[in-house]
């Protein structure tokens, strides 16, 4: 009896985090694009990353639809198609207990890197809709998953 009562705890702390981790990988159909147009936030830029940010990446905010990734600052907008992303990967550098994520696309052989932190919430979970989404359109692209020790 003692032995099982000093596992509980144990027990229950792993079923906690095991559903934390299926409810990562989940979507909603509100977090997923229907169709080109229909875009869905990833990223914001913030007030204290504007200011003290040291790129220009986070100076933008980016969305996604079913076919393109967009970065939009206030002067322009640049429009990548989903296929020619080639890697989503998590960096080390983390923010307020965030990771950095960055986007890298090739066009006409010009390889062009973004950096943002991503806005992924229990009630946004647009992160991992875009994650499956440049899967889909790009099965060679290297693509790290969302992890909730990689949030």
């Amino acid at each position: 009896m003692k032995v099982m009562l000093t596992f509980l705890p144990l027990l229950l702390l792993s079923g906690i985090i095991f559903l934390l981790i299926k409810t990562l990988k989940r979507t909603r159909p509100a977090d997923t694009p229907t169709a080109p147009g229909d875009r869905k936030l990833i990223s914001t830029s913030s007030f204290m990353l504007r200011t003290f940010g040291s790129s220009q990446s986070y100076k933008a905010d980016y969305y996604f639809d079913t076919e393109n990734f967009y970065e939009v600052t206030t002067g322009a907008t640049v429009s990548v198609p989903l296929t020619n992303i080639v890697e989503v990967q998590r960096e080390s550098t983390q923010i307020n207990n965030r990771s950095v994520w960055s986007v890298t696309w090739d066009i006409n052989g010009q390889r062009k890197q973004v950096r943002f932190l991503h806005n992924f919430t229990l009630f946004n979970r647009s992160f991992v809709a875009f994650l499956t989404a440049v899967k889909q359109a790009n099965p060679s692209a290297h693509v790290r998953s969302l992890t909730l020790f990689s949030l």
